[in-house]
């Protein structure tokens, strides 16, 4: 990133072991709740520590490694 600065992007995009912010969840309600009982919700800093194209990302969350659905993650945008 230049100049400090962030730009928002999703999950997908996020390089691996980068650290980012949780800034958005564009998924339904039942899929966001999931996902927060989990810890992954809006302010948390999450990391992927692996990934495949258009497969699951494991995504360090909190204390916690979670598996998340390619296209959910598509729709989980960070910064």
């Amino acid at each position: 990133m230049m100049n400090g600065t962030k730009r928002i992007r999703t999950l997908t995009e996020l390089e691996l072991n980068s650290p980012a912010t949780v800034a958005r969840m564009k998924l339904d309600a039942k899929e966001a709740d999931r996902l927060a009982d989990l810890g992954m919700r809006t302010g948390v800093e999450v990391r992927v520590l692996q990934a495949a194209p258009e497969a699951p990302l494991l995504v360090a969350v909190l204390d916690a490694r979670i598996a998340v659905n390619y296209d959910v993650a598509r729709r989980i945008y960070v910064y």
